[in-house]
Formats: C-alpha cells, sequence, structure tokens
C-alpha cells in the first residue's frame, strides 16, 4: 500500500536520487530542494515518488517543480494519484499550479495530459531561453487553475 504524506523533516537531500529522476541537473535541484512544499509516497516505509511546490513571486501561484517516481514503481498510478494529492494539499494556499517539462519528453507531455492539463498558449524563456507552451485545465478537485509548460 501507498501512503502519500507532506514532508515535514528537515533532510530533503534523502531524496536527491528520486529528484534527479524528474530532474536530471543536480544544481538546479539544488537551488530548489528547500523550498516550498516536499510530498511523498511511501511504500513500506520506502519513498517512491517525491514532487515538490515551491511559491512563485505570485504569491497565489506554486510550481510543480518536479514529480518523480523510482523506476521500478512507474506504470502503478503512483504519479496520477501524486499529482491528485498534490492538488488535495496546495488547493488552500494556490489558485494556480505551473509545471513544465520538455517537448521532447513524450511520455510527460501525455501523463500530464492525462492527469486534467490542456493546452493553453506559449510563453518563451521559461527554460533557459526555450519557447514554452501552456496547458490549462480547471480540475474539480482543485480550486483554481493549472497550467502545464513545456518547451
Amino acid at each position: 500500500m501507498i501512503k502519500y504524506s507532506k514532508y515535514t523533516g528537515n533532510k530533503r537531500d534523502q531524496y536527491m536520487r528520486l529528484f534527479l529522476i524528474g530532474d536530471e541537473d543536480e544544481s538546479k535541484v539544488r537551488e530548489y530542494i528547500n523550498q516550498g512544499c516536499l510530498f511523498l509516497a511511501e511504500q513500506s516505509n520506502t519513498a517512491v515518488a517525491v514532487a515538490i511546490v515551491v511559491p512563485t513571486s505570485d504569491g497565489n501561484v506554486g510550481e510543480l517543480k518536479n514529480i518523480a517516481v523510482d523506476a521500478k514503481a512507474q506504470g502503478q498510478g503512483i504519479g496520477s494519484k501524486m499529482i491528485a494529492y498534490v492538488f488535495e494539499q496546495a488547493r488552500d494556499r494556490y489558485n494556480t499550479i505551473l509545471v513544465g517539462t520538455g517537448d521532447a519528453d513524450v511520455q510527460n507531455i501525455l501523463f500530464y495530459l492525462k492527469n486534467g492539463f490542456r493546452f493553453s498558449g506559449i510563453k518563451k524563456d521559461f527554460f533557459d531561453g526555450q519557447i514554452t507552451s501552456l496547458i490549462r485545465t480547471s480540475p474539480e478537485s482543485f480550486n483554481g487553475s493549472l497550467l502545464m509548460m513545456y518547451f
């Protein structure tokens, strides 16, 4: 059984292996790892997935900076359930959640689309000068807009 929770400790580095599944650039991960809310999915007291939402300059907007599921646990719906859990936990704090993924990563795009995101527009310079597309939806499980950005 998978247990979803908000992490309240101060040793986030212990989850670096999982963070690096979602973002291969360790220096970028280190920039945000201690910000915002960290969420865990645990099986038998072992973390099998992480998600982290950090506030943006607009206090009503959070960015899903990283979501990752251990390779051995992928394909079991853990990522989708993590998204639902994050939305449930974030709805009182944020009106909008942003998430970014590269446009060449079709699996990630399909994952976000499957979880209710829809195309909304294009934004330039979201990731190091790349062009970014926006996807938006308002699922019933979240009191606000969700944007998906990918370049």
